[in-house]
């Protein structure tokens, strides 16, 4: 019997240092990402001054910086739609890999969200809220569910519901800029069109893995 409680301890104690050096881990992570993003943004900064005039310059930073979300959301995408929300979440590692590129992806779509405005301005145009409802609401929820995802720690059923709804209405608010670029450029890019065809693709796999995981238990 004390060779048995002797052995539990042991093992409580090995998971609580685990526990521990995870946690530690993922501190480190956060902000890990958060630089890399904005080295990438920087990146493309740099490259959109050195290859185009002053007046497009931010208009191209738009441009990339997007597709640099739409990588972001798509990796989402794939994760969710390969291990379903409640796999990802029954693992600590998982849990905040997805978490961190949540965060990622928030403080990507703030930059590009700045380099919008910027093109708007230097293109003498007026960015109007009203006109972009959609947009303004996709925005405001990319930016709280970082701290939606990192305060609430169990995957409850209002969040599941609200992680599948906030990626697609997020995938369906791209895949629509994507389809405008194409219809309103007379020589659209092909990148757009395989991109909205991908996109389809990792919803349609999300819904399958949805269905899929219906009797996996949340732990």
């Amino acid at each position: 019997m004390l060779l048995i409680i002797t052995i539990t301890q042991k093992i409580k104690l090995k998971h609580k240092r685990l526990l521990k050096n995870t946690t530690m881990q993922t501190s480190y992570k956060i902000p890990l990402s958060v630089a890399a993003i904005i080295c990438v943004e920087i990146l493309i900064y740099l490259w959109a001054a050195y290859t185009t005039e002053t007046e497009v310059t931010f208009a191209k930073c738009a441009r990339n910086s997007g597709r640099a979300s739409a990588g972001i959301n798509l990796i989402l995408l794939l994760s969710v739609g390969y291990f379903g929300l409640k796999t990802i979440y029954n693992d600590a590692l998982k849990r905040d890999l997805f978490r961190i590129l949540i965060t990622a992806f928030a403080v990507n779509h703030l930059i590009h969200f700045f380099y919008i405005t910027q093109s708007f301005e230097a293109a003498a145009k007026i960015l109007n809220p009203v006109d972009h409802i959609h947009g303004v609401i996709t925005f405001v929820f990319i930016l709280i569910m970082p701290v939606i995802v990192w305060a609430v720690k169990r995957l409850n059923k209002a969040l599941y519901i609200g992680l599948i709804l906030h990626l697609f209405n997020t995938t369906y608010f791209m895949i629509d800029t994507f389809y405008n670029k194409i219809i309103n450029d007379p020589r659209p890019a092909y990148l757009h069109q395989i991109g909205i065809g991908i996109m389809v693709i990792a919803m349609l796999y999300i819904l399958y893995r949805v269905y899929d995981e219906r009797k996996v238990t949340q732990v």
